[in-house]
């Protein structure tokens, strides 16, 4: 009888093991998926495969003067090494224009992080502090705000991670964070859904 419970022990373990190697190092790439954290009112969709190409785009121009202060993507894409858990496969961005939004534009970008999600989690768990603010959780997805006086003045630039998605939200309001959840989660239509 010991030797049932003590295999049957064993087993389960390895299962668990299993399945947590197989969650941390394998989740196959879904094409399109970036797209599944923008509301169906998105008025503008760019889909890039890589940093690289959303970098040589003309999106890049408009991000750049929506981070204001002369900031440019490329510039803090080049300042760390966090592109290579952030944005190492397709990426979207999307104009997004929330009601209650005010004068500047709501922007929201989503890269396919797929396995390194649990690593990335890790990564910005780690960095808080200074600039990095974990503002809670969405159902089970955890929010950061950015905060620097670089960014457009009243611009709040907000990430969540999903569990193959980083989100980025640069808006004026950190709760805009909320739909983008809502639309990933199939609360609200998405515009994966809709196109």
């Amino acid at each position: 009888m010991r030797k049932i419970k003590l295999s049957l022990k064993l087993l389960l373990g390895a299962l668990f093991t299993g399945a947590i190697v197989v969650y941390s190092f394998v989740q196959p790439f879904q094409e399109g998926a970036v797209c599944s954290a923008f509301p169906a009112q998105a008025s503008f969709v760019f889909k890039a495969d890589s940093l690289a190409e959303l970098l040589q785009s003309p999106v890049c121009s408009q991000l750049d003067k929506a981070l204001g202060a002369g900031n440019s993507l490329a510039e803090l894409a080049a300042s760390n090494d966090w592109k290579k858990w952030a944005a190492a496969s397709e990426i979207a961005v999307a104009d997004i224009p929330f009601r209650n939004a005010g004068a500047q534009k709501t922007w929201v970008a989503a890269s396919w992080v797929g396995w390194r999600s649990p690593w990335l989690r890790w990564k910005l768990e780690a960095a808080t502090g200074g600039n990095l603010e974990f503002l809670g959780k969405h159902s089970v997805w955890p929010i950061w705000e950015y905060t620097s006086p670089d960014l457009a003045n009243g611009m709040s630039l907000t990430f969540a991670l999903t569990d193959n998605l980083l989100i980025a939200c640069l808006s004026e309001s950190p709760s805009d964070m909320i739909p983008l959840l809502d639309a990933y989660d199939n609360r609200i239509p998405s515009y994966s859904t809709g196109k």
